[in-house]
């Protein structure tokens, strides 16, 4: 337990070191959160409908922003092979990797996503809702995000072959957090159901994502 803990740890510290921690995703969400009513249009009703699937893609995207690296340095600098001599499994290494940088980089996505929700005109209980399922579904989209890097780690234009990969199996994930906050804001009380599906297919991934990635990175070790 304790190697294992130190892989997220360490994994979180490389984070900041050599990713800016945050500040790259967050960056990135408040951007597309910023630009996205230039599209929709400025109507407070256009905006209050689009705002929790807007700010659920854009959470997406923002998962995705920090894959490439995740596990492409590895290949790179030889780690992998260090990785499959340790005595710890290689899906548990996986799993801390994808989980301390996780941890590091996407923790305010929530946090923006509650503000980002009352901008865009949902009530407070509604901004709490789709926060809330933001943070049940981000351990889900980052293992999806993961198995895409390891699938791509070392290939050229590892970045679009990511997101190529990981959005599809991204987007029940996307629709359940964003159904969550709609259902919230028409106060329908199918809301707490989305929430339990987030929680679900979070947990469904983490259970395969790990052996999954593992596999993946095994495969470029060939």
């Amino acid at each position: 337990m304790s190697a294992a803990l130190a892989v997220l740890a360490r994994e979180a510290r490389l984070a900041f070191a050599g990713g800016g921690g945050p500040a790259g995703p967050a960056a990135f969400f408040l951007a597309a959160l910023t630009l996205a009513p230039l599209a929709i249009g400025p109507a407070g009703a256009t905006l209050a409908a689009a705002g929790p699937g807007v700010i659920a893609f854009a959470a997406l995207l923002a998962v995705l922003q920090g894959a490439e690296r995740l596990f492409g340095e590895d290949v790179a600098d030889g780690s992998l092979e260090l990785y499959a001599l340790s005595p710890l499994p290689l899906p548990v290494i996986a799993l801390m990797k994808t989980l301390g940088a996780a941890f590091a980089a996407l923790w305010p996505l929530p946090v923006i996503g509650f503000f980002g929700g009352a901008a865009y005109g949902l009530s407070v209980s509604a901004a709490l809702t789709l926060a809330a399922a933001l943070a049940l579904a981000l351990p889900g989209l980052a293992l999806i995000a993961g198995f895409a890097g390891a699938l791509a780690a070392g290939a050229r234009r590892a970045g679009l072959v990511i997101a190529l990969i990981a959005a599809p199996l991204q987007i029940p994930l996307l629709v359940f957090a964003a159904a969550a906050g709609r259902a919230a804001f028409d106060g329908d009380e199918r809301a707490l159901a989305n929430l339990i599906l987030c929680a679900a297919a979070s947990l469904f991934a983490l259970a395969l994502a790990p052996f999954g990635i593992a596999a993946a990175l095994r495969a470029r070790m060939e």
